[in-house]
C-alpha cells in the first residue's frame, strides 16, 4: 500500500465481509492524533511498535538513484 491509496474514511464504499471501524476505536485514535500534535510527534504510540529505534539511516551506505536523478547519471 502506498500513499495514494490514502483517503477519508467517510469516502470509502463498505464491502460485504469487512466491517467498518469500531466508534470507540474511531475515538482513540483521534485522540492519539491530536496528543501527537500536542506534545510531538510519536509521543504516544501503541506498544507494538516498540521503544526506540537505535539504529540511524547512513547516507554513504545509500544507493545511486540514476533512474530519478539527473545528477546521479552514470558518466561514460
Amino acid at each position: 500500500m502506498g500513499f495514494l491509496d490514502l483517503h477519508p474514511t467517510d469516502s470509502v464504499q463498505g464491502l460485504l465481509f469487512l466491517r467498518p471501524d469500531r466508534p470507540e476505536r474511531v475515538r482513540l485514535m483521534n485522540c492519539v492524533d491530536q496528543l501527537n500534535a500536542r506534545y510531538g510527534r510519536d509521543r504516544v504510540r501503541f506498544a507494538c511498535s516498540g521503544t526506540d529505534r537505535p539504529w540511524k539511516l547512513k547516507a554513504e551506505f545509500l544507493s545511486q538513484r540514476y533512474t530519478t536523478r539527473w545528477g546521479e547519471l552514470l558518466a561514460v
